[in-house]
């Protein structure tokens, strides 16, 4: 199962229908979508996870749909029809992509809404169709029959047809209408603070890879960085994440900026929250630069480390060096002692 977007479903209502279809099948497809997916989370985890797959930012170092070829953009119509059926763990259709509650329903990819393109083959089937826009982070999804009131006449080469005005109008959204993907962090950062994390250089030849997650983490705080960023930050490396950690990683190497570097085990939940920040998942990191607390009637929130007590620097504190936090987990104290 693709792990789901670690953010609330938002919805943008858009124009088409949210009630019942005037279609059996359609409605019957819906009902049975809204079982497997109530919320469309693990529909916009689909979509995220294709782009991401897509975009292969472990071994290419790429965070942006347009530095992909040609040939990759059109896959990636094929890879939301696998990854669908994949995740809904759908039943495969005699001429359609899949069988939804004993329908055959088709999977149309398209960057934009009205871009699906219908074969004659599958001309009076539903077919589901999907878009999205990595620059926007929105995704929709619907479903509509291919019928010939809904088509254009008008073929391409390969004869297949595009949905008409009536025919986009006729689209039954799901899930509310837009929703809201996972964030793209690369694409949507400050591109001066990008380029500086992406052209950070070791020290040592070979360890560019770690500069650059170092400077990840200096740069980008308070947000908790997602797993294909840092992969794709520290592309080339052999275990990217490890890079983050202690012995000789970023942790390590940004103590002496004051600069804590939290994932989501042993004690760094623990401090994550005692600071309010959000708190990672497992393969996600947050940084932040912390100073000892200067005053009891500070009233920024305060973490408890190896009996002293910090809190989130102001830019205009001092750095010092960040405390260690302890790598076994703290037991609680048991209720009424």
């Amino acid at each position: 199962m693709i792990e789901p977007a670690s953010m609330p479903l938002v919805t943008l209502p858009i124009p088409g229908f949210s009630g019942p279809s005037q279609d059996e099948e359609i409605d019957a497809v819906k009902t049975a979508l809204y079982a497997i997916d109530p919320t469309g989370q693990r529909m916009a985890g689909v979509i995220r996870a294709t782009y991401d797959q897509l975009l292969d930012g472990r071994r290419m170092g790429r965070w942006d749909y347009q530095d992909l070829h040609k040939t990759e953009k059109t896959h990636m119509g094929t890879l939301v029809e696998i990854n669908i059926f994949k995740e809904f763990e759908l039943e495969e259709g005699e001429v359609a992509d899949y069988v939804i509650d004993g329908i055959e329903v088709d999977c149309k990819y398209a960057k934009s809404v009205g871009g699906w393109e219908v074969g004659p083959e599958l001309v009076g089937y539903i077919c589901l169709a999907v878009t999205a826009n990595d620059v926007q982070g929105t995704w929709q999804a619907g479903l509509v029959r291919a019928s010939e009131e809904n088509l254009r006449t008008t073929e391409n080469r390969d004869r297949k047809r595009k949905l008409g005005p009536a025919g986009v109008d006729s689209v039954h959204w799901l899930w509310g209408g837009k929703g809201k993907l996972a964030p793209n962090q690369l694409l949507h950062m400050d591109p001066v603070k990008r380029d500086r994390i992406m052209s950070a250089k070791g020290r040592i030849k070979g360890k560019d890879g770690q500069a650059r997650i170092n400077k990840l983490f200096e740069e980008f705080q308070g947000t908790v960085v997602r797993r294909v960023t840092l992969e794709t930050v520290g592309h080339g490396l052999e275990d990217p994440l490890k890079r983050a950690r202690s012995n000789g990683g970023a942790r390590d190497a940004l103590r002496s900026k004051g600069i804590l570097v939290l994932g989501h085990q042993d004690n760094d939940p623990l401090v994550a929250r005692a600071l309010r920040l959000d708190v990672p998942k497992k393969g996600e990191f947050i940084s932040v630069r912390v100073v000892p607390a200067p005053d009891p009637r500070d009233e920024r929130p305060v973490a408890e480390i190896e009996d002293q007590h910090w809190v989130v620097a102001k830019d205009d504190d001092p750095p010092v060096t960040a405390p260690v936090i302890p790598r076994k987990k703290l037991s609680p104290e048991p209720e009424g002692e």
